[in-house]
């Protein structure tokens, strides 16, 4: 039985025990960010009912009551986005609908793209970006705005970077290859020729390269050394590409996190350097 469903079945509370308990139904999106003093405060108690009540719903101490509630809480938003994403836009769908549908058809994109790959593959990466003197970035259409994205934080980074979206410039550079230069192809399907031309001369030349690519079985997995996945269903009208774009950005962002991460000093030294301040001036 979960931590909520103990809380509303427990029969022997006190009517201090069951005011805290409604009061936390009523703020569950708050209640994991209060501490057990600011907590007895809001409802009036004290910290010692708060405390009965979690041992009543078989916990230790407030810290472990409070933690197994956010990891509740957390299951409950991802179940409830995932549930509402199953429902595609319909042509006939309100604005309200349009709003909602599209946005947690995005977000379970995300929350698949979490589960589709481990923390191992991901560090792998993270190291092999750590140790490249340069990263350059392959993709055409909207993969080529990801590719564009990643190129803006790599020379905010001082890490010199590249980013190709035809298949001429593309080709061109993969054949210039230097040696410790790390490359990323994206392409969601992992069938585009000209991206699959690339990865081929990238291995030809001895490059490192890094896929992006759908879960579904495609040639591009064969080809590169690391492999990263991206999950969503695209809407009917998949404009160019949606969910897949999204998903594809947040696992870009949770790299170059954890790259900043790997050598905090000299990366945010390097962003502080590198920062553009937009200021105007008067004649």
């Amino acid at each position: 039985m979960n931590l909520l469903t103990k809380m509303r079945e427990v029969k022997d509370l006190t009517p201090s025990e069951k005011h805290i308990v409604e009061y936390i139904f009523a703020n569950l999106n708050e209640i994991v960010n209060i501490g057990i003093v600011e907590l007895a405060e809001l409802t009036c108690t004290s910290t010692a009912t708060v405390k009965r009540l979690c041992k009543k719903v078989g916990k230790d101490s407030y810290i472990d009551f409070r933690l197994e509630l956010s990891y509740e809480l957390m299951r409950y938003n991802q179940n409830s986005i995932l549930k509402t994403a199953q429902t595609p836009v319909d042509r006939y769908d309100s604005l309200d609908d349009i709003v909602v549908k599209v946005a947690n058809q995005n977000a379970k994109s995300i929350l698949d793209t979490i589960s589709t790959n481990t923390t191992e593959n991901i560090a792998a990466v993270v190291a092999a970006m750590a140790n490249a003197k340069r990263i350059d970035f392959y993709g055409m259409g909207p993969s080529h705005i990801v590719a564009l994205d990643a190129q803006i934080k790599c020379m905010r980074l001082s890490i010199p970077s590249s980013a190709f979206g035809d298949r001429i410039s593309m080709m061109l550079n993969a054949k210039a290859y230097t040696d410790d230069t790390l490359a990323f192809i994206i392409s969601y399907t992992g069938k585009t020729t000209e991206m699959l031309d690339v990865a081929r001369e990238l291995v030809r030349v001895g490059s490192s390269t890094v896929s992006i690519t759908s879960v579904k079985p495609n040639d591009l997995v064969e080809l590169c050394t690391y492999n990263l996945f991206v999950d969503s269903t695209e809407s009917w009208n998949r404009l160019g590409g949606m969910s897949s774009r999204i998903s594809t950005l947040n696992l870009i962002d949770i790299l170059f996190t954890a790259l900043i991460n790997s050598d905090y000093q000299k990366f945010t030294q390097n962003m502080s350097k590198n920062m553009v301040n937009n200021v105007s001036r008067s004649n």
